[in-house]
């Protein structure tokens, strides 16, 4: 160390005591360091603070004499993960973290604020690379054993010293992303381009994912104590026979003495069927010459289409209309038409959302009766919530105007991350609150009763251990090393990513670690324009073969090392046929020298997965017991729902067993969604007697499918929150219905019992809230509403104005310039085309795979850049009505700034703020 860096660490001391957690980097530093000097440290940090220990710290190094220490130093911050101060040391330069100091500042004064209303484990993930690993470990395990509010302390102690530029625009986009209401008193520069989640695309055409609901036709088994079957036609004048059981009565007593009410019963118990009751009591109420109206909403189009049909069958008969409008709907009719003519009407809430921002809708007083299903959904941004905040600012602007009665029903209010009772019952307060219910109905004088109908599963967990050996992990894993290896050589600056140490392979954190650099990747600029295109395609070639890899790994870790070698093997098959230039010929040479060696070991018998035998028994052993038995197996991806139906249809022990899957529409890196009417199909087909014995799922069933003769329920490394759990048990409603927990890892189950225990401090909850005064409790709910009232309306957003700029679209692959921004085209409000004949000559196109005709759409190819050794995916060739479009999706693109030469990138068309202008069958013509 020269006497120049010795007086210059000296000068800067006070950027280091500030920034640095000397405890971080002491593993790295114990050669240079005396064993005591190490624990006077650590004892420092533990008495005084981590400034103390970082200005003893230094006071031990500027005392050294021994060269190589200086570097040493330089070398431990930056792999702890101090690269901010690493730069500004190794520079001299600390304008980048004196530029901070304006957010530390805000940050020290929204402290409280801060800590009221941030849930630190809800934006941890986004907000992990402006923090130390250890530092993130420490935040995590201060929320689990003191609470959210000590987590957020902490969070806010470890951004006060982050020396990462971003971190105010990253806590931006976390809190902004959770529709958190702290965002808006965080104010940052505009312009701000987070890594934002993966856009749920099919080929260019953005599709929502969706949940189904079923339910027995309509209720025929839970409604009425003369139950029928649903194929008998007597179910098509089901009111006229039904009587409503004890227990429903008692749920839907409150609600027809007029009081705004949250209806909480279990899954299968005939909620749909209480809601009529309450909804027939309600429009029977009106004197002669008044007349009510009634809006049921459903969360999810098949929800919505169900209930159409089973309000339309009981009221219709009694003289009452009845309409439905929904996303898939709305084209076709006059929201404004439906709600002045017609009784009741069923919408997905967004729908009501948008009528009343523009003005369809005046106002909610236009009802008198509102119903939400699963209304434990009115929180943060959910359209539910952006209702009763308008509902809510009408009832507290003191409006002359009256507004409907409101009704809530779920299977469960949950309890956030309450760890007590009184943490429990705040949080079922606010959901009153949001609601402005007074009431919360449950079954507790006819318990017995509902016992009869809903039968609550054994909870049964099975840890299995994990592979003892595993030569497959091995190879794959050495295969990402050394193409972490070669992506590190592309670029002095870009290698730096890839030396962030701790990353498992395999694991969810790896994912998202390198989902996070192949997006750094995209947008990285260079002088040399052609250097650029090379080392961006060469980078995005080799982040791609990382993902797959660590796809592989995670589909074997839970299925057959044969699905995630055919995963593998079906991938580079795929390669062979886009561009396959030669750094895709050299890592597809990589791969294919270990092919041999991975078809062995992915065929022997002693590499079985344990968890799959412990699946394999525990199926044998239930449907021996009782060959009638109806599963649900819960899993994770749609990945390993492939790989599960495969595993069953090749086992010939398990060929009792007719699998179907159900999984969600959207498009993932690793599957293509199931259709609606697939869906549907899916679920009749397990309905059905004599069909399938056994559905496979993901999420997608969680909420809604409600089959009486479900008895087995299986979590095949899967857990959720209290909700979840609630629903998800509540699938296996039959008579002496199990549900097995099937994990290799300890942390499931103990989610898995922290959610039981959350249940219990939930049902405690509710029951000393009933219990309360009725002022009281009123009280509480009108605090909190004024409360969240004020930070409303401090908070409201300006309409984002469209940027005017003509900007380029980018190939986000190889570079190559590919159109303006000024030529692009909305078709049909979602999808977006690009004119001019210039275009065109800028890609190919092959036939697609999967041609199909959607609503005005005909798909026909899929196009690629035309980069000879690029061929990135950009989007679709369509028919649209007579014209011939391309239609491209955002993602495949980096966005620059043609004046200042600045690139970023979106997953969504709806995140990019340019001037849209609307597809004119005009200007094809010209």
């Amino acid at each position: 160390m020269t006497a120049e860096q010795r007086q210059n660490l000296q000068a800067f001391r006070d950027y280091v005591r500030k920034t640095l957690d000397p405890t971080y980097i002491l593993s790295y530093m114990s050669p240079w360091l005396q064993d005591d000097e190490v624990q006077y440290i650590q004892a420092e940090k533990n008495n005084k603070g981590p400034m103390e220990a970082a200005s003893l710290f230094l006071q031990y190094l500027l005392q050294l004499q021994t060269d190589g220490w200086f570097q040493a130093f330089l070398d431990a911050l930056y792999h702890a993960g101090y690269c901010g101060l690493h730069e500004a040391i190794e520079n001299w330069d600390f304008q980048k973290i004196e530029k901070l100091e304006e957010h530390r500042l805000l940050l020290r004064r929204l402290q409280p604020e801060f800590k009221a209303r941030i849930n630190p484990t809800d934006i941890l993930s986004e907000m992990s690379e402006c923090l130390i690993n250890q530092e993130c470990e420490e935040i995590r395990q201060i929320c689990f054993t003191k609470g959210m509010m000590a987590g957020a302390e902490k969070m806010v102690e470890c951004l006060l010293r982050s020396d990462k530029e971003n971190w105010p625009k990253v806590l931006k986009f976390a809190l902004e992303k959770e529709d958190n209401k702290f965002s808006e008193l965080w104010i940052v520069d505009e312009g701000f381009k987070g890594l934002e989640s993966k856009a749920v695309e099919d080929d260019g055409m953005e599709i929502s994912s969706i949940q189904i609901f079923i339910q027995e036709e309509p209720e025929c088994q839970v409604l009425s104590q003369n139950p029928c079957l649903p194929s008998d036609e007597s179910c098509n004048n089901l009111h006229s026979s039904l009587k409503p059981r004890n227990y429903q009565l008692e749920l839907a007593l409150p609600a027809q003495k007029g009081k705004n009410t949250i209806i909480c019963a279990p899954t299968g118990c005939g909620k749909t069927f209480v809601s009529l009751l309450i909804c027939e009591h309600h429009l029977r109420s009106f004197p002669h010459g008044q007349k009510g109206k009634v809006v049921f909403f459903a969360n999810q189009i098949p929800v919505y289409e169900q209930q159409e049909t089973v309000f339309s069958r009981h009221f219709e008969r009694l003289g009452y209309s009845v309409a439905g409008v929904s996303g898939a709907t709305t084209e076709n009719v006059s929201v404004q038409h439906i709600i002045e003519n017609y009784d009741i009407i069923i919408l997905t809430p967004q729908i009501l959302v948008n009528s009343l921002n523009n003005g369809t809708i005046p106002s909610l007083s236009v009802f008198t009766l509102m119903i939400f299903d699963e209304c434990h959904n009115t929180s943060k941004n959910h359209p539910y919530n952006q209702i009763m905040f308008r509902y809510l600012d009408h009832k507290l602007g003191q409006s002359p105007d009256p507004l409907p009665q409101v009704i809530g029903l779920t299977a469960s209010v949950g309890v956030g991350d309450a760890k007590t009772v009184d943490e429990a019952m705040l949080h079922i307060c606010k959901l009153c609150a949001a609601l402005h219910v007074s009431v919360i109905a449950t079954v507790r004088d006819n318990v017995e009763e509902l016992e009869q109908v809903v039968y609550k599963p054994q909870k049964i967990f099975r840890k299995v251990e994990s592979r003892t050996t595993n030569t497959f992990k091995s190879i794959i894993s050495q295969l990402m090393r050394e193409t972490e290896k070669l992506a590190k050589n592309v670029s002095e600056e870009l290698g730096k990513l890839f030396q962030i140490q701790n990353r498992e392979f395999g694991t969810q954190k790896y994912e998202q670690w390198i989902v996070d650099v192949h997006k750094a990747c995209m947008v990285f600029q260079m002088a040399d324009k052609e250097e650029e295109s090379r080392i961006c395609r060469v980078l995005f070639l080799y982040t791609s073969h990382l993902r797959k890899y660590n796809d592989a790994l995670i589909i074997s870790e839970d299925a057959q090392m044969k699905d995630a070698l055919n995963y593998l093997k079906a991938f580079f098959h795929d390669v062979r046929e886009a561009a396959f230039d030669e750094t895709e010929q050299d890592l597809t040479r990589n791969f294919e020298e270990k092919l041999e060696e991975l078809e062995n070991v992915s065929m022997d018998p002693s590499n079985e997965n344990p968890k799959l035998r412990d699946l394999y028994l525990i199926l044998q052993e239930e449907y021996h017991l009782k060959p009638e038995t109806k599963t649900i197996l819960f899993v994770k991806t749609r990945a390993l729902v492939d790989a599960l139906k495969k595993w069953i249809e090749e086992n010939p022990a398990l060929s009792f067993l007719k699998p179907g899957i159900l999984t969600g529409r959207g498009k993932t890196n690793q599957a293509t969604g199931m259709t609606l009417p697939a869906q549907k199909y899916a679920l009749e087909a397990f309905r059905a007697s004599g069909d399938n014995n056994i559905l496979i799922a993901t999420s997608v069933a969680d909420e809604g499918i409600d089959i009486a003769q479900c008895n087995l329920v299986i979590l095949y490394e899967y857990v959720g929150n209290v909700i979840k759990m609630i629903q998800t048990r509540g699938r296996g409603r039959a008579r002496d219905s199990k549900c097995f927990l099937l994990t290799s890892n300890a942390d499931v189950i103990e989610k898995e019992k922290a959610n039981m225990f959350k249940e219990k401090i939930m049902n405690e909850s509710i029951s000393r809230l009933q219990a309360w005064d009725k002022i009281k409790f009123e009280e509480k709910v009108h605090h909190i509403q004024m409360q969240e009232k004020l930070i409303r309306d401090s908070q409201h957003k300006p309409q984002p104005v469209p940027d005017k700029e003509n900007k380029k679209l980018l190939c986000g692959k190889c570079k190559a310039f590919a159109c303006y921004t000024a030529d692009v085209r909305v078709v049909e409000k979602s999808h977006y085309t690009v004119l001019g004949e210039a275009f065109k000559e800028r890609f190919v196109s092959k036939p697609h795979p999967k041609p199909k005709i959607y609503d005005s759409f005909e798909k026909k190819a899929k196009i690629f850049c035309a980069i000879q050794n690029c061929r990135h995916d950009w989007g679709i060739h369509v028919k649209y009505k007579t014209f011939e479009i391309p239609v491209i999706k955002i993602e495949s693109f980096v966005v620059e700034d043609i004046a200042s030469g600045a690139q970023n990138r979106h997953s969504k068309w709806k995140d990019f703020r340019f001037e849209r202008i609307q597809f004119d069958p005009a200007e094809m013509s010209n």
